[in-house]
């Protein structure tokens, strides 16, 4: 259970990170599409990381590839959920 939340966890600040840093300087521009298509990007290459490392564990058969397959799973459903959300905004 501590490998669940260490890895998640930091998952999870990494896109509350990279979602402020790219959000919070487009509250005076407000140009939606570059943030949506930014932020996209952004969690698609996360996403698709976590994803990758999940491969390689679950190849060397380590214990904690489903963490990183769930934490990719995570980081796509929040991610693109607060993508859209903040086109609405």
């Amino acid at each position: 259970m501590e490998n669940v939340k260490k890895i998640v966890g930091i998952n999870l600040l990494i896109l509350l990170v990279y979602m402020l840093a790219i959000n919070v300087p487009s509250t005076e521009h407000k140009d939606e599409l570059a943030v949506v298509l930014l932020s996209a990007f952004a969690i698609g290459a996360h996403t698709g990381i976590n994803f990758l490392i999940a491969i390689v564990l679950f190849i060397k058969k380590e214990p904690n590839a489903k963490l990183y397959l769930l934490s990719s799973g995570l980081v796509l459903v929040i991610g693109f959920s607060s993508c859209w959300g903040s086109m609405m905004l």
